[in-house]
């Protein structure tokens, strides 16, 4: 018997021809260097397990959290959010507790650059041209900025003696809590520099008194601009407050607050609602992209919310700030552009809104047919109901949750304002549903792929579904101790069977292991980010995943490292314990160059990113990793420069 090339026993073949000794030593002989190939699927399939476990039910478990014990959606989206939003990083490294491995703090590290390149430069290039060049808001921005950079000098602070102390771990937790409160406390300071702003250079705010109201009524997501404040139009206040009260969805509409369930643990970060006006069409339902307009200025903004700005003069919405799509790209009424031009609107968008709502017939609007509501929900105990929608990104999973409630200003007619909007809502699907009743579509190679995608993916979804309850059931909610645990058990030995697939292609290919974390490991946890980046792109929302992918990075420092190093230095005996990091100082200066490449590109363009920086974001990553891989094979850390003088 072969056991490998070359071993085989002897005495199986004593009673056998030599000519047929060597026929069945030929016929049993493996080559295990095709084998080890198969390393490389394995663990891309391992990346997406634990890219599912934690968007689907990770996520899920702790907004219910959120939601359960009312924790408010900034201080929520700080910490609990970004826990989730974190989660695979923060199992790798915890794995590395107790299986030592460099992969974790690789992926920390890897991810860096590859959220603030790729992840950056695609949602630019999905942008659709009336949104650019992108004009963010100045204050996070740069707040996230300034926390990055220190976050990761931090981190090279920590690592360059190749020693981890408590000390250590506990300036990492410090810097962690202040990105915390700042970002709670982030309107408050808003609002003291605007105030600041308006003494010093002798501005006079003619509504002064309002202010500080009408920041509390409104969520903190008013617009941001360069220019002056402006009062608040007047017909549109008051058609505004009607419909925040109106229990009539089809003739005046209704102002309710929703949140969209992106399912992807970068996206649903931020965990923040909006105040929109929608209204029934007879084959729809309109969403309004108009910003609250009680808010007064241009001046506060969280730009995490996905409000956008559009520069194009050829638009009646040109300089002008609104919402980003919910599902769709939205529809710019009264454009001098061709409507159907699908640089401006999707397939899906063709339709107009109603004159019945004239206030806000200037503001783009969302169209979402009824065709693409696949069911919706009523929970019973809140004014509350949800929309399970299909959408047609395919980079998407094909179902995202609206979850629908009724404003605390419309009291004690929040319950009828929903049960309205349920009612009408049924007998306009049903309706639908009868009218249009159509043949199943063939079968396209493209589906038949996506089936094989799907049974692949069984063996990992139905696991997960028999072992963590489903927190997207109402009934189930109460579970949420148990969804939470299993949700980490998975995540656990997921990211164990990580380091042991890192561990094998170190062995089999030779390729060092902190290399494995700064490359595959980093793209394998963030990958699935890109692709809702883009999504959201398309319907106007860059600066969400912009905003998100700078906010994730200091997290990783502050949260995925910090936490599993605490534990790691409380719990041992000495206090400290060693982190060895291959080529940490090129890996920290490549950090800081992208970064300031970032922030060069965004000021020397005006405070904006054209769209062209995208692709130059990208090339910079492919450039990053050619002289990663370089430096690994030629073993040089300075390749191709002083290798190539030497030789």
């Amino acid at each position: 018997v072969c056991f490998a090339a070359g071993e085989c026993e002897e005495d199986v073949f004593e009673a056998q021809p030599k000519d047929s000794k060597k026929k069945y030593e030929a016929w049993v002989e493996i080559d295990y260097y095709w084998v080890r190939w198969l390393w490389w699927p394995a663990i891309v399939y391992i990346f997406w397990a634990m890219a599912y476990v934690c968007d689907i039910y990770f996520v899920r478990t702790v907004e219910v959290i959120s939601n359960r014990f009312d924790i408010p959606d900034d201080v929520a989206g700080a910490t609990l959010m970004a826990l989730g939003c974190n989660g695979p990083e923060l199992a790798l490294n915890t794995i590395s507790i107790f299986h030592p491995s460099n992969i974790g703090v690789g992926a920390v590290i890897g991810g860096e650059v590859f959220n603030l390149l790729v992840i950056i430069g695609a949602a630019l290039l999905a942008t659709p041209a009336e949104y650019m060049p992108l004009k963010l808001g100045l204050f996070s921005f740069f707040r996230d900025v300034i926390f990055y950079a220190v976050s990761v000098a931090l981190l090279y602070h920590t690592l360059k003696d190749g020693v981890v102390c408590r000390a250590d771990a506990s300036w990492l937790l410090l810097g962690g809590a202040t990105y915390i409160i700042t970002v709670i406390y982030s309107q408050t300071v808003r609002d003291w520099v605007y105030l600041l702003k308006l003494h010093l250079f002798g501005k006079k705010l003619k509504n002064s008194a309002s202010v500080g109201s009408n920041l509390n009524k409104a969520s903190a997501s008013s617009p941001v601009s360069d220019t002056d404040s402006e009062d608040p139009d007047a017909e549109k206040v008051r058609q505004w407050e009607k419909a925040c009260i109106s229990t009539d969805p089809m003739g005046q509409g209704s102002v309710l607050r929703v949140r969209v369930e992106f399912r992807n643990r970068m996206m649903d970060r931020n965990h923040k609602a909006e105040d929109r006006f929608i209204a029934l069409d007879e084959d729809s339902l309109l969403v309004s992209c108009a910003i609250d307009p009680r808010i007064t200025g241009k001046e506060r903004s969280w730009a995490h919310t996905g409000q956008v700005y559009i520069p194009d003069k050829d638009v009646p919405q040109g300089h002008h700030w609104h919402h980003g799509g919910l599902i769709n790209q939205p529809v710019f009424s009264g454009s001098k552009k061709d409507p159907s031009d699908p640089d401006l609107s999707a397939p899906l968008l063709q339709a107009r809104p109603s004159e019945l709502w004239a206030c806000f017939k200037d503001e783009p609007w969302e169209v979402i047919p009824f065709e693409d509501i696949m069911w919706f929900e009523r929970h019973r105990e809140s004014a509350q109901f949800n929309l399970h929608v299909h959408t047609h990104d395919s980079e998407r999973d094909n179902l995202t949750t609206l979850e629908f409630s009724s404003l605390s200003e419309a009291g004690p007619n929040g319950n009828v304002i929903v049960e309205n909007w349920v009612q009408a809502l049924k007998t306009r699907i049903i309706a639908q549903r009868h009218n249009n009743v159509n043949a199943p579509q063939e079968s396209t190679r493209s589906k038949v792929l996506i089936e094989w995608l799907e049974w692949l993916q069984f063996p990992v979804k139905s696991l997960t579904s028999l072992t963590i309850p489903d927190m997207d059931r109402a009934d189930n909610q109460k579970q949420w101790p148990v969804a939470f645990t299993m949700s980490m058990v998975w995540l656990a030995i997921l990211a164990y069977c990580v380091v042991l697939a890192c561990d094998e292609i170190h062995k089999e290919f030779g390729i060092n292991q902190g290399v494995l974390g700064l490359t595959v490991a980093a793209a394998g946890t963030s990958l699935p980010n890109v692709f809702s980046g883009m999504c959201v792109a398309r319907q106007g929302k860059t600066n969400m995943a912009v905003c998100n992918a700078l906010g994730a990075n200091v997290q990783n420092v502050f949260l995925a490292l910090a936490l599993p190093w605490s534990a790691q230095a409380l719990f041992s005996s000495t206090g400290q314990f060693t982190v060895s990091v291959h080529g940490l100082v090129p890996a920290i200066i490549w950090i800081y160059v992208t970064l300031l490449l970032v922030v060069a590109v965004f000021l020397s363009c005006h405070c904006t990113f054209p769209r062209w920086s995208g692709g130059l974001f990208l090339v910079t990553y492919l450039f990053y990793v050619t002289i990663s891989l370089g430096s690994e094979t030629s073993n040089c850390s300075t390749w191709p420069f002083q290798c190539a003088a030497h030789k």
